[in-house]
Formats: C-alpha cells, sequence, structure tokens
C-alpha cells in the first residue's frame, strides 16, 4: 500500500546478549564438570546431566552468532542484502 520496503540494519544488541549468554552458559558447563571432577559430593549426576545441557545450548547459541557475524562480513558492504526475509519489488 505505497509503503517502501527499507532494508533492517542488524541488530547488534540482540548478537551481543547472545554471545555473552552462551559464553556464560559454556562457562558453567565447564565449572560443572569441574566440580564433579574434583569429587565434590553434591549432586553429581545432575552436575553432569546441567553440564551437558548446558554445553550444548551454549555451543549451539555461540555456534549460530559466529555463523551471523560471517554472514555480515560478507555482506557489509551490501545493505540490500541484511533483512533476512525477501523484500517484494515495489511497482513503478
Amino acid at each position: 500500500m505505497g509503503e517502501k520496503n527499507t532494508p533492517r540494519k542488524p541488530r547488534t544488541r540482540t548478537n551481543y546478549v547472545r554471545v555473552l549468554g552462551g559464553g556464560y552458559l559454556v562457562y558453567l558447563a565447564w565449572r560443572l564438570f569441574s566440580d564433579v571432577r574434583s569429587g565434590k559430593p553434591d549432586g553429581a549426576a545432575v552436575g553432569i546431566v546441567a553440564g551437558v545441557a548446558f554445553a550444548i545450548i551454549g555451543g549451539w547459541l555461540l555456534w549460530q552468532e559466529w555463523k551471523v557475524y560471517r554472514y555480515a562480513q560478507a555482506h557489509k558492504d551490501d545493505p540490500e542484502t541484511w533483512a533476512l526475509e525477501e523484500t517484494e519489488e515495489e511497482e513503478p
């Protein structure tokens, strides 16, 4: 209806939050595994399960943001490719 489709600028705040969250989850997994390995008796089974879950989720978040970063570096000079959904061409 006459609206102009403009490309969206990448949301960098969301990317920072995901990187920090993913890094923190990987750190928590490392801490849980080191506690289990050192022999602390505080719920070793729970520590292992939570550590695996944190490592998988944190690693997935970091991997997704790494892919976004590589895409952004490849397309930083082409703002028309910044939007992830396809834009409709405006009729003359």
